[in-house]
């Protein structure tokens, strides 16, 4: 980002999600960082009939202070995304 091009408290949200199909069905993780503070958790694993966890919490301003610094810091906004697609077999474990 150029200098002056901040991100603005109500333009930044964060999620992140990182999952597969494999032996166990559907496993995931996922955070989500919302303007006003909110901080939502995901994570879903069947491994010994474990069910999914949720969980919601606020953090202090300064927490999403330091996570658009980290964010803006990491230059991750100028990457382009390509998308692709795995063939079944390459996603499974």
């Amino acid at each position: 980002m150029a200098e002056g091009d901040a991100i603005s408290a109500n333009d930044f949200y964060v999620r992140y999600y990182v999952g597969h199909k494999g032996k166990f069905g559907h496993e995931f993780l996922e955070f989500e960082f919302r303007p006003n503070g909110q901080l939502r958790y995901a994570n879903n694993s069947n491994y010994k009939n474990d069910t999914i966890i949720r969980k919601e919490a606020f953090i202090s301003p300064a927490v999403l202070q330091e996570l658009k610094r980290i964010v803006e810091d990491s230059e991750i906004m100028q990457v382009r995304v390509i998308t692709f697609e795995l063939s079944l077999d390459d996603a499974c474990q």
